[in-house]
C-alpha cells in the first residue's frame, strides 16, 4: 500500500518562524512578568498595563502572526483594534482627554487603507469582505456613540470617521450588491 502525504512539507520560512517564537518566548514572559511586579513595588500610574498590551501587541502581530485570517486587509483590521485599545489604555491610565482625538484619526486611516486594499484587486480579496465590514460597522457605532457623548465638544475626527465609514458601507452596497448578501450568508452560515 502507497501512503500518500497530504499535508505540505514544513516550509524554512515557518521552521524559522517556530525556532525565533521559542527564542523570544522567554524574555517576553520575563518581561510580562517583570513589568507588573516593578510597577507595583515602584508604585504610580498603572503603566505595566500599556507595556502588557504592547507586549501582546507585538507578539500576535510580529512574532506569531494568525494562520488563518492571514491577510492585508484583516492584519490591518486587528493592528487597528490593538492600537485603539492601547491608545484607550493610555487614555484611562496616564493621560487623559487624549483617545477620543487620536482613535478616530487611527480607525479613518485603517477604513482608507483597508478600502484601497479591497476595490483594488476585488477579486481576490472579496473573501476577506468580512473584517472590512466589522471595521465599517464598529466604527460606524464609535462615531455615533462619540458624536452622542461629545456633542458640546464634538471633534471633526469623529465626524470625518463616521462620513468616511458610511460612505465606505454604500460603496460597498453599490459595487457588491447580491455578492454582499451572499458573502455574508456564507460567513454565517450555520448548516
Amino acid at each position: 500500500m502507497k501512503v500518500e502525504i497530504t499535508y505540505p512539507p514544513v516550509s524554512k520560512r515557518r521552521f524559522q518562524q517556530r525556532k525565533l517564537q521559542k527564542i523570544l518566548k522567554w524574555p517576553f514572559w520575563l518581561a510580562a512578568y517583570a513589568c507588573p511586579i516593578i510597577n507595583l513595588c515602584i508604585g504610580g500610574e498603572a503603566w505595566s498595563v500599556l507595556v502588557l498590551a504592547g507586549l501582546y501587541t507585538l507578539w500576535t502581530m510580529a512574532v506569531s502572526p494568525d494562520l488563518v485570517e492571514y491577510n492585508r486587509i484583516s492584519q490591518t483590521v486587528k493592528l487597528t483594534v490593538r492600537a485603539c485599545i492601547v491608545l484607550g489604555l493610555l487614555d484611562v491610565l496616564l493621560v487623559s482627554g487624549l483617545a477620543y482625538r487620536v482613535i478616530p484619526i487611527v480607525c479613518f486611516g485603517a477604513l482608507v487603507m483597508s478600502g484601497v486594499m479591497f476595490f483594488t484587486d476585488m477579486e481576490r480579496q472579496k473573501q476577506n469582505m468580512l473584517p472590512l465590514l466589522w471595521l465599517i460597522l464598529f466604527t460606524m457605532i464609535g462615531a455615533a456613540v462619540g458624536l452622542s457623548l461629545w456633542h458640546k465638544d464634538v471633534h471633526w475626527a469623529l465626524i470625518v470617521m463616521a462620513a468616511v465609514s458610511v460612505a465606505l458601507f454604500i460603496i460597498c452596497i453599490i459595487t457588491l450588491g447580491g455578492e454582499l448578501l451572499r458573502e455574508i450568508k456564507r460567513r454565517f452560515h450555520t448548516r
